[in-house]
């Protein structure tokens, strides 16, 4: 009998240890803060569509480079304050697994693809090819977020390239004064 207990026990952990993502994962940081997040692509699910990312009220991707976007999504919220600049870095564990980010302000808890309108969203990907000025290595993605009179709540997404669905990796984010 304790066998049984025993094994149903750990079938019980490893089924809620293998549980997708269903809201994101809340950060906090202020102005003048950084903070790094390690996290892992199987714990999201791919976006049933992308058309969200390329209407005009969104603006974060091109339909072209959906490609780059059909893996898993991880979600991340937090807030910027008002007169701050973003910095969201990105650096896979594995420098040949391909994922792209993207970060989005304003749109309050919209989570895509129901998101229907943001302040501002930006995104970065692999490159084809080098990109004069980058001085980062290419297997690493930025985007930076800013605001002026008020905070906004940030949303970012971490997401596999080509339908990849595992890959870990470091979230890092900065937040300076930008007045």
């Amino acid at each position: 009998m304790r066998n049984i207990l025993l094994i149903l026990l750990l079938c019980t952990c490893a089924v809620a240890g293998a549980q997708k993502q269903t809201a994101p994962f809340l950060l906090e940081i202020g102005q003048g803060q950084k903070l790094a997040w390690e996290g892992e692509l199987a714990a999201g699910t791919p976006l049933s569509t992308l058309d969200w990312a390329w209407s005009a009220q969104n603006a974060c991707f091109v339909e072209p480079r959906k490609e780059f976007y059909t893996g898993n999504n991880v979600f991340y919220r937090t807030e910027i304050p008002k007169y701050s600049t973003m910095v969201i870095r990105l650096t896979p564990k594995d420098k040949n697994d391909n994922i792209s980010l993207y970060a989005y302000s304003g749109s309050g808890e919209s989570l895509p693809p129901e998101l229907y309108g943001c302040v501002s969203c930006e995104a970065d990907f692999q490159m084809d090819r080098h990109v004069i000025g980058r001085k980062r290595p290419g297997y690493v993605r930025q985007v930076e977020l800013r605001a002026v009179n008020r905070p906004y709540p940030i949303t970012i997404g971490v997401v596999g390239a080509n339908g990849l669905s595992t890959g870990a990796y470091t979230l890092e984010i900065s937040v300076v004064r930008n007045r």
